[in-house]
């Protein structure tokens, strides 16, 4: 089976933000540009990458005035704007996952769900394929199939489903989900469902009935306040099954083959990783790669005084014994300017 990674970069990018953005003190590049959402970002996208090993793999993003919203205006009404530090490091994550290799998608009006729900399609028709969806957003988990299962994001771990363990921890069945955000709603999308219907009885009454055409036409045998909360709300719970239910004919114009995962181009990347100051990330045999016809020369420094005019703006690189060097130990500093580059041998000084 060809494994398929179908990725909410939307959700991804957002949980990265919020996951330091409480502190009030958003991380920036020495321009001043924001980066805590791409650094985030690119950590998920790396894990991802190294854990689940896809052979195809593509992202999805919400883009322009979605067609929900343009039918039904109050959907989303009540969420926060979306921060502008946020909104500029959005084009730079389309651009991190250019050079990692991954192809992204968006097309007004649909949403980033409409797009996953296109491939997830895409792979059902197809037996050669197994997907994978990744987010925190359960309202993809009505796209669990056989052929799609879903690493569902928590805060610090994850859940994966397939059609089985999600009726095993739902009690009906995964296409079902519409129906629960018919009665239950949804607050963060500001569905309404069926006032006074909560979780529980909406769980209880898709185990009885399945749908909620199936319970209107078996209303009668409901009784007392149920009955009529489901009657005052009908219109309600008809409106919000069609808002939550995923559109799944994106007319894309690509196919499964243009999502090939590849690898990334290092040399690329890393350049993205320079301006935005992520020297972690940095792919230090790729760099090396890149300089091999370039003749570098450094300036060993064993004392203060060998280090000459350096001017205001230097490159610093820190070279440790792991990867994150702040968790090992330094082996030397190398610092450049426009004229010199200077290294300094930590075994080796007197500074």
């Amino acid at each position: 089976m060809k494994k398929v990674l179908l990725i909410d970069g939307n959700n991804l990018m957002f949980r990265s933000y919020y996951a330091t953005a409480y502190t009030g003190n958003i991380m920036k590049n020495s321009k001043g540009f924001p980066t805590n959402a791409l650094y985030g970002f690119v950590g998920m996208m790396n894990k991802i990458i190294s854990e689940e090993k896809p052979e195809y793999a593509m992202v999805a993003f919400d883009v322009g005035v979605n067609f929900r919203k343009q039918k039904y205006d109050t959907y989303k009404d009540g969420r926060v704007e979306t921060p502008d530090d946020l909104k500029v490091q959005m084009p730079v994550a389309r651009e991190i996952l250019t050079a990692m290799g991954i192809k992204y998608f968006e097309l007004e009006p649909y949403e980033a769900d409409d797009i996953i729900g296109t491939f997830a399609k895409y792979c059902e028709a197809d037996e050669d394929f197994q997907a994978t969806i990744i987010s925190s957003d359960k309202d993809l988990l009505q796209l669990l199939s056989p052929e799609v299962d879903i690493k569902l994001l928590k805060q610090k771990d994850y859940i994966r489903y397939n059609p089985e363990s999600f009726k095993e921890d739902w009690g009906f069945e995964p296409i079902r989900m519409i129906d629960y955000k018919a009665l239950a709603g949804d607050p963060s999308d500001n569905i309404p469902g069926v006032k006074g219907i909560g979780d529980k009885t909406a769980i209880n009454l898709l185990k009885q009935y399945e749908t909620i055409e199936d319970i209107y036409e078996h209303i009668d045998e409901i009784k007392g306040k149920m009955k009529e909360k489901l009657l005052d709300d009908k219109d309600n719970a008809f409106i919000s099954k069609e808002i939550a239910t995923i559109y799944r004919d994106v007319p894309l114009k690509t196919s499964l083959e243009d999502v090939k995962y590849l690898g990334p181009d290092m040399v690329s990347l890393n350049k993205i990783y320079e301006d935005l100051e992520f020297y972690s990330f940095i792919n230090k045999s790729a760099l090396m790669s890149k300089q091999v016809d370039v003749d570098i020369s450094f300036i060993e420094v064993k004392e203060e005084k060998d280090i000459k005019d350096l001017e205001k703006e230097v490159s610093l690189y820190i070279e440790s014994d792991k990867e994150n060097y702040h968790d090992g130990n330094i082996i030397g500093i190398a610092i450049c300017d426009s004229k010199n580059n200077y290294y300094i041998d930590r075994s080796n000084v007197s500074i």
